[in-house]
Parts: structure tokens; C-alpha cells; sequence
């Protein structure tokens, strides 16, 4: 079963490194795509330095972040999408 995880993000640079780590690389999972909503601070870079995939969502707002994440996965769709919060609030 080929499986993707989407995050969505809105300034999570603190908790987002912790987040990925504990994800990526992960067997289970193909790839891990985190939507950043528009932060304002160093999210992006984090995204980056965490090995994840970055997709910028344009509109505000967790479903437009979920959104964009599902939008970037469908490209290769999986067979399942994981969805995790940036903030590290799901185990």
C-alpha cells in the first residue's frame, strides 16, 4: 500500500522540525507533503531542512492547507493520505 502524509502548516517553525523528524524518513510512507498557509516565519525553511515537500497553499485556512496538500499528492496519487497536525499534537 503506497501511502502519503499531508501537513498543514500556518507558523510552525518550533514544532515543525520535531514533527518531520519523527516522520521522515519513515518506510511507511512515501512522502510527506507540508501545505505552509501563509506563514510568517521560518516554516518554509524548516520544511526544507526536514526533508518534506513543500507546497505553498494559497488561500488561508486548515481546509485550503489540506487542500493543496491533496492537490500536490494527487499528481502520483497514493492509495491512502495520512493527515498529521505541524504542531505535533497527533502521536
Amino acid at each position: 500500500m503506497i501511502v502519503d502524509a499531508v501537513i498543514p502548516a500556518l507558523n510552525e517553525e518550533e514544532a515543525l522540525p520535531g514533527v518531520l523528524a519523527a516522520v521522515v524518513p519513515r518506510p511507511e510512507l512515501r512522502r510527506v507533503v507540508v501545505a505552509d498557509n501563509g506563514s510568517t516565519d521560518g516554516t518554509w525553511r524548516a520544511i526544507l531542512a526536514g526533508g518534506a515537500v513543500p507546497v505553498w497553499a494559497g488561500l488561508r485556512g486548515y481546509g485550503s492547507a489540506c487542500l493543496a496538500g491533496l492537490a500536490a499528492v494527487a499528481q502520483d496519487p497514493p492509495d491512502a493520505v495520512v493527515f498529521l497536525d505541524a504542531d505535533g499534537a497527533d502521536d
